[in-house]
């Protein structure tokens, strides 16, 4: 009760005691003058030992005696509220109580009057504020959104030593497999297939040669060697179209091959090698008569080679000339040509001084309906090229004449190259007519593929990459698929994957940069418990795991690790969209289209700053990693809290679609693809986590299947983040636990470890080359301990320390390799609290290497940032 509204009920009260006045005579003086000598005052009501807490004026007295001060007791402590009150003694309480009041009121005149000005200023100031409050609420945004924005400007540089990237040329080596045809060409009918590429053939003619021959070509009847069946099986289509693609030859409009040593007629199936016979039905029925593909649709060459002058006997038996006999493109000037070739005699350059590619290219140049693809070669891809002719060669069983006369090299017994034999010697071969030929060789001017395989090409060579291509070209099938050729093709296709780091935009973006990360929160609540949030953001970072070519070197909040709508990564996007609600007392539900992981699964694990520097800490070693998709989830329990189940327990699970599968679903043919369906990509997160009372102890059980993914390897090696190189392949089941631990207010401890098995969800085949077979499995690990400090040297600064192995491959059971070891990430960092809304953050860290067994690896990364956060 307010003061004057006490003044006001002051008669009221005396009037209440006036009928007392009629019992005057009975009026007890000596109680009356023992409470009114009483002058010393109550300070509080627990000096009444006769008062207490449940008595019905309890609340009342107090307020008197510590508002006031203007109660007193009897002399022995008491009160006696349940003794009846005389005048006299509601006289004396009305008249301290008033004197009281009169104190004050005199002191609030004074202070009014000292303070006038003050107060007629005030008074304005609320009134304009009271103005400017109604007309906010009559124009503002909205009533039931609130606005969160945060800038970062990140200043940095990465650095990688030389090495080999594991998929430095994947993007390339992708661009011309799409070319051939992966479905097409490894055969089967639920195999892996490129998005672009459907079981029709398209206006880029990916595909094409297996289709031609499959279905019988342009369908003319045609006799002699140049016949084209009306159709082929399968296995034969694919055996040719395989064999008229990796044949050295550069393309021609129409099918043609260019050069005066060039014809199609140099190729030949030759029926007398076991496997090869066409007989459904070929060559007019007649089955033993060889038979000449009648067309090229594809080819797999090297052209524009610096032409290098050699000398070559003409003959087995000739002696080596004075004067050069021929010129070899790409070999290296004053090469020992009487040695076997190892690779290193290759220049890595053509005659316009560019690195020389290998090019995969369609035939019909002279329309639309062409493509091509280039992949940059360097020194490993030369020397697994020989190697793998060698062992093209070794698998054959050919007859021909050599210095000690006719020679026959069976099967599995080497015949390695060099230059002199490979141009000099004569084979015995077939004619177009199926009798012998002897007269097969290259006349010490150019370089000839054996026969004994499934084509025999009897083309003279004079580009020696070209040569090498097509003795592998010439095998049959059967032979491709014995152990050691095998080994060799998939070692020559993960080289091609492979590449330099430190050249042509391999790892050699070692610029110190500036750029910035912009985001603007949108959270509305329309009943207080729910949420709906909408984030709009802006990235110019170029990610750091990119310049480095190694996914481990991701920075937290270089969006490397977002995936980025339609690829517009520098522009604004929607990068959240969500809306999350209260399902009774103890669950919390969330939907969205683009929907965050972090959203929905009760915590991230672990007490390490969020976003401090490198997304392996960020994401707990891969166990929590960043992603957001199309879909739905749901948490249950509260984390230190009661509900769900134990205490402190929550649980959490969740489903998330690739948004683009999503919302524009493939329209392949073979494709099923939608929010839900065969072949969307999605990631399914499981998390079972618990937080102690105190908050001290923080613990989280994590697992998830993603299929067309692999988001713990996004923080790993190359291979841990696509252990068959087509992340469509992949089907994972990810595992992982984090332990953290707040050992005071000012320091934290996070381990963390995590697993994962990924499977290949299909056949693959790479130019031809069988690389995966459906079920093969990719096996790694990962590791970290992070420590957290607070106010560090000043108050309101943090730092932090961590060290992990990042996700690495210790199997891989495909034709793709593994990693050689763990590589080791170590970061360390200052926070510089300028303000409450402005931070400074340098840091650094450190990546280890690895070199695996084809000596692809290798090349520690160094990088260091300096981070400004604005917080609005």
């Amino acid at each position: 009760m307010k003061l004057f509204q006490q003044l006001l009920l002051a008669p009221a009260a005396l009037g209440l005691v006036a009928p007392m006045g009629a019992m005057a005579a009975e009026l007890n003086m000596d109680g009356v003058n023992k409470y009114a000598a009483s002058s010393e005052q109550v300070t509080s009501i627990t000096q009444f030992s006769d008062v207490k807490p449940t008595d019905w004026a309890y609340q009342a007295l107090s307020n008197l005696i510590e508002r006031y001060g203007c109660v007193a007791g009897y002399p022995n402590g008491t009160f006696k509220g349940g003794q009846a009150m005389t005048r006299w003694e509601a006289a004396a309480l009305l008249n301290a109580c008033l004197d009281r009041v009169t104190e004050i009121t005199d002191e609030l005149r004074r202070l009014m009057k000292e303070f006038e000005k003050e107060l007629a200023i005030t008074k304005a100031r609320v009134d304009g504020l009271e103005a400017k409050v109604g007309e906010l609420q009559a124009t503002q945004f909205s009533t039931t959104t609130k606005l969160k924005g945060q800038v970062r400007f990140v200043m940095g540089d990465v650095y990688r030593g030389d090495g080999y990237a594991n998929f430095g040329q994947a993007k390339a080596l992708m661009g011309a497999a799409k070319l051939y045809g992966q479905r097409a060409y490894d055969g089967s009918t639920g195999g892996f297939q490129d998005r672009s590429t459907n079981m029709i053939k398209d206006n880029q003619s990916q595909g094409e040669a297996y289709y031609y021959y499959r279905a019988g070509g342009d369908g003319a009847i045609k006799t002699g060697t140049s016949y084209q069946p009306a159709q082929t099986f399968a296995p034969q289509a694919r055996q040719l179209a395989f064999s008229t693609t990796w044949t050295g030859f550069t393309p021609e409009p129409g099918g043609t091959i260019s050069g005066s040593d060039k014809a199609l007629n140099s190729l030949l199936v030759n029926p007398k090698i076991p496997g090869t016979t066409i007989a459904n039905p070929l060559n007019g029925g007649t089955v033993g008569t060889p038979y000449a593909p009648n067309r090229i649709r594809a080819s797999i060459y090297t052209k524009d080679g610096y032409k290098t002058a050699f000398a070559a006997p003409a003959t087995p038996t000739g002696a080596v000339p004075t004067t050069n006999s021929g010129t070899l493109e790409y070999l290296r000037p004053l090469t020992n040509t009487a040695l076997p070739l190892t690779g290193n005699e290759l220049l890595l350059e053509d005659r316009y001084g560019n690195t020389t590619p290998l090019r995969v290219q369609t035939s019909n140049s002279t329309s639309s309906n062409y493509s091509s693809s280039s992949i940059l070669l360097d020194r490993k891809d030369m020397q697994a090229l020989v190697a793998l002719a060698n062992e093209s060669r070794r698998v054959k069983t050919y007859t021909y004449n050599g210095k000690a006369g006719a020679v026959t090299k069976l099967a599995n017994q080497y015949d390695f190259i060099n230059i002199n034999d490979a141009s000099s010697r004569t084979y015995t071969g077939v004619t177009a007519a199926g009798a012998p030929d002897t007269t097969i060789g290259g006349k010490g001017k150019g370089l000839v593929v054996t026969p004994g395989g499934y084509v025999q090409n009897s083309n003279s060579y004079t580009n020696v990459i070209n040569y090498l291509l097509a003795e592998y070209g010439s095998l049959g099938e059967d032979q491709r698929k014995v152990g050691y050729v095998q080994n060799a093709a998939t070692k020559f296709v993960r080289n091609l994957a492979a590449y330099t780091t430190n050249k042509n935009y391999v790892a050699d973006k070692n610029a110190f940069t500036f750029s910035h990360d912009a985001q603007l929160n949108f959270n509305t609540s329309f009943t207080g418990k729910d949420q709906l949030n909408f984030r709009i953001r802006g990235n110019n970072t170029y990610a750091f795991a990119g310049r480095a070519a190694n996914p481990a070197a991701a920075l937290a909040y270089d969006g490397s690790t977002t995936s980025w709508p339609q690829g517009a990564k520098s522009n604004l996007f929607i990068d959240k969209l969500f809306y999350r609600f209260p399902v009774g007392d103890y669950a919390v539900a969330a939907v969205g289209t683009r929907l965050p992981q972090d959203a929905v699964l009760p915590t991230r694990g672990t007490y390490y700053t969020k976003d401090a520097l490198l997304e392996f800490f960020n994401s707990s070693a891969g166990v929590f990693p960043s992603y957001t998709g199309t879909g739905v989830g749901v948490a249950l329990g509260k984390l230190g809290g009661k509900g769900f189940g134990m205490q402190g327990v929550s649980f959490g699970i969740a489903y998330l679609a690739n948004e683009s599968d999503a919302v524009a679903p493939d329209a392949s043919n073979t494709m099923t693809q939608g929010w839900f369906g065969a072949d969307t990509r999605f990631r399914l997160p499981v998390q079972l986590a618990w937080q102690s009372k105190n908050k001290k102890w923080l613990a989280s059980a994590n697992y998830a299947y993603e299929r067309g993914n692999n988001s713990m390897g996004q923080v790993g090696t190359e291979l841990a983040l696509t252990p068959f190189m087509y992340a469509s392949l992949n089907e994972s089941n990810q595992f992982g636990f984090t332990l953290a631990y707040q050992w005071s207010k000012d320091f934290s401890i996070t381990g963390a470890y995590g697993h994962a098995s990924v499977n290949a969800r299909y056949d693959n085949s790479v130019l031809g080359v069988k690389m995966a077979d459906a079920g093969d499995s990719a096996v790694m690990n990962s590791w970290m301990l992070a420590l957290n400090f607070k106010n560090v040297f000043l108050k309101g600064n943090s730092a932090g320390f961590a060290i992990g192995g990042v996700p690495s491959l210790v199997s891989n059971s495909s034709g793709w390799n593994k990693d050689g070891g763990m590589p080791t990430a170590i970061e360390t960092w200052y926070q510089f609290q300028v303000t409450d809304n402005i931070s400074i953050t340098p840091g650094v860290f450190y990546i280890s290497s690895t070199t695996n067994s084809d000596g692809i690896g290798g090349g520690d990364v160094w990088g260091g940032v300096i981070k400004t956060q604005f917080n609005f």
